[in-house]
């Protein structure tokens, strides 16, 4: 891969942290490619900005080093409780616009930065639940294309999933009868559908599920979550909704089921406040 070294004044030597985290992101221009931003990172300093690697549909490039630290997803708050400059690496999708405003990223930019993420994936023993947006670090709109349309953002998740961990696995007759046939990256997924109640077994305990009716479970929970997350403890709770989070704590209106903090699910939430807001109107509120 070509490597056009960032202007040093763009980023810090070296890291505090090793790498734990991949994370996302969109260039928000129209047509450009990974060589014009390589370009002007490695010309411009004093952009207090830059990313390890920049991908458009011709292939991938690196402006930063993996052993040094790129600044791509710092803020003065954070919506993520662990991710950082420090310990994640950061990629850049060029990007296109049409006419009415809105962006896109194009499917091979898209395929290149999945091939780009598994391999830093492997290399790091990173899955899936440490990739991120950039929007689920910080809360900007970034990649908006993935903020906007959460379906996107999962079908790329979904591209980081081995497909074939097995050559030898003919996709038309596997079939997984039981939890522990399951493969490891889809394993969690199909436990919590039966936790739950969604997907049961025969009379025998057999769930006779293929290999596309795993991938489609997954892709699904994954689009689900995208579109409503789950948050486990007042970290997790984004910026906007922090405070009025603790004061339902406070009031013992939102509490825990024993095993977690809040286990409190975004629309959840935002009823909630919604209710504490009409209440304080109301003049009911402390």
């Amino acid at each position: 891969m070509e490597f056009i070294a960032c202007n040093t004044d763009n980023y810090r030597a070296g890291r505090t942290q090793p790498v734990r985290y991949i994370v996302m992101h969109y260039t928000a221009n129209n047509g450009d490619t990974a060589r014009n931003n390589c370009d002007y990172y490695h010309r411009v300093g004093g952009l207090q900005a830059s990313a390890h690697y920049f991908v458009d549909e011709h292939g991938a490039m690196q402006s930063v080093r993996e052993g040094d630290t790129a600044w791509h997803c710092g803020a003065r708050a954070y919506w993520h409780p662990e991710c950082r400059n420090g310990n994640s690496i950061g990629i850049e999708m060029c990007s296109r616009k049409r006419a009415d405003g809105s962006y896109y990223i194009l499917p091979e930019t898209v395929a290149n930065a999945a091939a780009l993420a598994r391999e830093i994936m492997q290399r790091y023993g990173i899955d899936t639940d440490h990739v991120l947006r950039h929007y689920d670090v910080t809360g900007k709109r970034c990649p908006m294309p993935w903020v906007d349309d959460p379906a996107q953002w999962a079908a790329f998740l979904a591209m980081l999933t081995p497909e074939h961990p097995n050559e030898e696995e003919d996709d038309d007759m596997t079939r997984y009868n039981k939890i522990e046939d399951v493969p490891d990256w889809a394993q969690d997924t199909v436990r919590a559908l039966m936790d739950a109640g969604a997907l049961k077994g025969d009379e025998h305990g057999c769930i006779d599920l293929s290999r596309d009716m795993v991938r489609g479970m997954v892709i699904g929970k994954r689009y689900a979550d995208a579109r409503n997350p789950r948050y486990e403890t007042i970290k997790d709770v984004p910026g906007w909704a922090r405070e009025e989070a603790q004061r339902l704590i406070d009031r013992g209106a939102l509490q825990g089921d024993g095993k977690h903090e809040l286990n409190v699910t975004y629309d959840a939430l935002q009823a909630m406040i919604v209710c504490q807001r009409m209440i304080d109107a109301a003049g009911g509120g402390k």
